[in-house]
């Protein structure tokens, strides 16, 4: 699993290297196909786009429902409110704003329950020890999402090889999940590694979903 994500990874960030202030495609198109692209309207790009976007979407609901719960587990409450609130509020017809958002809760929301975790340690009881569990499972659940994304991916890229410079400032959202996709993915690898070796360290049962997605 973790393969699949690095080689998405990298064709991500080889194939469509963009412009973090604007998200400019112009020079990416040129990168996937060899030159400028064409007088296309943009509109199987923008079909392409909202696939992958909502894919990413999906994945990264699924990873705040993982943090919501761990964080309730080692009574991070304010941090598992926090990440309750971000899954709610993301959903279809999502912006480079919310996205980035997101991306924003979710590495505070990590940061807080990597904190509680070197302060819990193994004070946790049956009870909490199974609501990390089944957040384990949501987490390995987003990491598999992620590497699942490869065929969206590669068919907003071919899409948007034939997009015209007026067409591409429909595809912002899609721009910043091909920026943001490389980091997160990795970043989304280690949580998931860590929480796996924190659970084991403590007695707390490892779900198969998040043991298939290491």
């Amino acid at each position: 699993m973790q393969k699949n994500i690095i080689a998405l990874s990298l064709s991500l960030a080889v194939a469509l290297p963009l412009s973090a202030s604007a998200f400019d495609l112009s020079g990416a198109i040129g990168s996937v196909t060899g030159s400028k692209s064409d007088s296309g309207s943009g509109g199987d790009a923008v079909a392409q786009q909202d696939a992958l976007v909502n894919s990413y979407v999906a994945a990264n609901k699924e990873v705040l429902t993982a943090q919501y719960k761990m964080a309730s587990a080692l009574g991070a409450s304010d941090a598992a409110a926090l990440a309750k609130a971000e899954a709610a509020a993301l959903g279809s017809g999502a912006t480079v704003d919310s996205l980035s958002k997101a991306d924003s809760v979710q590495s505070d929301v990590s940061k807080a329950i990597t904190e509680r975790q070197n302060a819990v340690g193994n004070n946790m009881d049956a009870a909490a020890k199974k609501e990390y569990a089944s957040g384990l499972a949501s987490l390995g659940k987003g990491v598999i999402q992620y590497a699942a994304m490869t065929t969206k991916f590669n068919a907003f890229k071919n899409a948007v090889s034939s997009v015209s410079p007026l067409a591409l400032t429909k595809l912002s959202a899609g721009a910043y999940v091909v920026k943001t996709f490389p980091s997160n993915s990795s970043n989304l690898h280690k949580t998931l590694t860590q929480a796996v070796s924190f659970a084991k360290s403590n007695a707390i049962p490892v779900p198969a979903d998040a043991t298939s997605a290491l």
